[in-house]
């Protein structure tokens, strides 16, 4: 027989099923306490992203975040050589003029140029190209998803409403680089002697109109001269910086295959790395900025105005005036 006293021990020796250990408790608060944010992460965005495919705008969607918020989507860069030691006096004041001239085509639009300090070097296209090397790399710290590069002597034309949307962030990622094509290497700005690749344009026949509440146009080409204004989506900046670096360091091959190391020619070398890595290099239509004339650093002369429309060349190469300035306001 046993006694009450000794079921009563054996009892307490037993482990009850109605008791939850404490440790069992502490482990379900923190999986509860790790899992409702992730939930909630993904509720909000299950949310967000049914709230973007209403208004059609799913496709580019993301999870607003401070940092996303702060980050540039573009970036604008000028060059100039303004206050850099032994640079031709004929630089005074250009990086002032550049300024003021955006101010005046953009009005209260505030486009947030970037200065780049030009590079002095005696040899032809050489100063250009190590400022380009200097402006790009902090362009690419920046992390930006186009990159857009103009001389102090580029400017914006004035009677096209396309051109102006470059005054304002926004409308130049809604209206420029939103039909940006995907291969693209570089798209010029600005530029001249273009040889299209559709014969059409070549011959100068009428081209698809444009206005500031269509997206941009690109047409491809397949050679041009002048750098005054161009732009360098994110995936091609790597690429056209080891390009610059190779020329820096090795100089360039010419047309007849040939290396020239006394001076660069920057189209030829971007042109030819377009094709060798299989992207295209574009014109934005209409052109958004031309060059004012006056002293050129390049080829230490006086050179006129170039729209990148000009009719004729005379036969030393220089710009007709018959084509007239396009885009000057009066």
């Amino acid at each position: 027989m046993v006694s009450i006293s000794s079921r009563q021990d054996r009892s307490r020796r037993l482990p009850s099923n109605n008791i939850i250990s404490p440790s069992l408790i502490l482990c379900a608060i923190s999986i509860g306490l790790i899992l409702t944010p992730i939930c909630y992460v993904i509720l909000i965005t299950k949310h967000l992203s049914a709230s973007g495919n209403e208004s059609g705008e799913g496709r580019s969607l993301r999870v607003p975040t401070q940092q996303n918020e702060q980050q540039p989507y573009d970036g604008i860069f000028v060059i100039s050589l303004q206050g850099t030691a032994n640079a031709d006096p004929r630089n005074e004041g250009r990086l002032d003029s550049f300024k003021e001239a955006w101010r005046k085509s953009c009005g209260p639009s505030d486009p947030k140029i970037h200065v780049c300090p030009g590079v002095m070097d005696e040899r032809r296209g050489y100063g250009l190209t190590r400022s380009w090397l200097n402006c790009l790399t902090v362009a690419k710290q920046m992390n930006l998803e186009v990159t857009m590069i103009f001389e102090d002597d580029a400017r914006l034309f004035d009677n096209y409403e396309a051109s102006l949307n470059f005054c304002d962030a926004e409308k130049r990622r809604s209206k420029i680089w939103l039909d940006l094509p995907g291969d693209t290497f570089i798209a010029f700005l600005g530029g001249h002697t273009w040889e299209y690749a559709d014969e059409n344009q070549n011959n100068k026949q009428e081209l698809p109109a444009s206005s500031s509440s269509q997206p941009s146009q690109y047409l491809e080409t397949y050679f041009s001269y002048g750098t005054y204004g161009f732009a360098v989506p994110r995936q091609s900046l790597d690429t056209l910086l080891n390009t610059i670096q190779g020329d820096l360091t090795n100089g360039f091959i010419d047309e007849d295959g040939e290396r020239q190391t006394e001076f660069l020619s920057p189209e030829k070398s971007w042109y030819g790395k377009a094709h060798e890595v299989g992207k295209r290099i574009y014109a934005i239509h209409p052109l958004a900025v031309w060059h004012e004339g006056g002293f050129s650093n390049t080829w230490k002369m006086d050179r006129g105005t170039i729209t990148g429309e000009e009719e004729e060349e005379d036969d030393d190469g220089d710009d007709d005036e018959k084509g007239g300035i396009r885009g000057i306001a009066e």
